[in-house]
């Protein structure tokens, strides 16, 4: 198979220690690119940082972000960096807002004064559609956001498509399916698998709420990876889901691991 040799990019990946992030920072390096990682490591783990990184803790709501990233030097911006919780986000919806809505937009600035030429952004598929019948769901179908969570993620995506529009900068949006694999955290209402693995290796007794025939999307973590480098070069202004199409109960989930 002929090699291709594609140019060298300089990327700066926001939340880039924790699950996602850290390993599509892994990805991008493997790939020849160089990686800055911003991280407050409110969530996010130093252990996950690529050695081959250069890290940058900083949070993305603070007025001085401008001043903490050499935001000029880069040519794209993966933005992960997000409350990802959907309890917390019911608990404390100004605190989601505050740093899901704000600090993306703060990031965007950013990033469009200084000319950054991409910004990839990780967005959620399962908290925008809320309880369609439609499945799998394209990404054509209405939003129903059925959390302040599922809002702000919105928002941010009408903040991206509208920067994209008006040609301040070329934006990627990636709805994500839930997403499993390597390093995600138990903690989580999204993790599951994690959470069933933990409790199976401890021969402890997992829980499922509800009947355990709801159904999800669940894709690997590695196949999000490829979806974020395909967007280094392709779907400018274009929203995408990422996941299988393959409807899994958390009984089959379940199975599957136990077995």
């Amino acid at each position: 198979r002929r090699r291709v040799n594609r140019p060298r990019m300089r990327i700066l990946v926001t939340g880039g220690a924790g699950f996602i992030g850290s390993h599509i920072a892994d990805a991008y390096i493997a790939a020849g690119h160089d990686v800055t990682i911003l991280d407050d490591l409110s969530s996010g783990r130093r252990a996950n940082i690529p050695p081959q990184a250069t890290f940058v803790e900083a949070d993305i709501t603070s007025p001085r972000l401008v001043e903490l990233v050499d935001w000029p030097s880069f040519d794209v911006v993966n933005h992960h960096a997000a409350q990802a919780s959907v309890r917390a986000s019911l608990e404390r919806p100004d605190e989601d807002a505050r740093i899901n809505v704000y600090g993306t937009t703060n990031v965007l600035t950013c990033a469009a004064h200084a000319k950054v030429k991409r910004v990839i952004f990780a967005s959620t598929a399962g908290a925008l559609y809320g309880e369609t019948e439609l499945r799998p769901t394209p990404e054509t179908a209405p939003c129903w956001p059925e959390s302040p969570y599922g809002v702000s993620k919105w928002a941010c995506e009408k903040y991206l498509l509208w920067a994209n529009k008006a040609g301040a900068i070329k934006t990627v949006v990636l709805r994500y399916a839930n997403v499993y694999g390597p390093r995600q955290g138990v903690d989580g209402e999204a993790g599951v698998v994690a959470i069933f693995t933990r409790a199976l290796l401890r021969g402890e007794v997992a829980r499922i709420f509800g009947d355990g025939e709801q159904t999800r999307d669940f894709v690997h973590v590695r196949d999000v990876v490829r979806a974020n480098v395909a967007a280094l070069s392709a779907g400018d202004g274009v929203i995408y889901n990422v996941g299988t199409g393959i409807e899994t109960s958390v009984n089959a989930l379940y199975a599957k691991v136990a077995a």
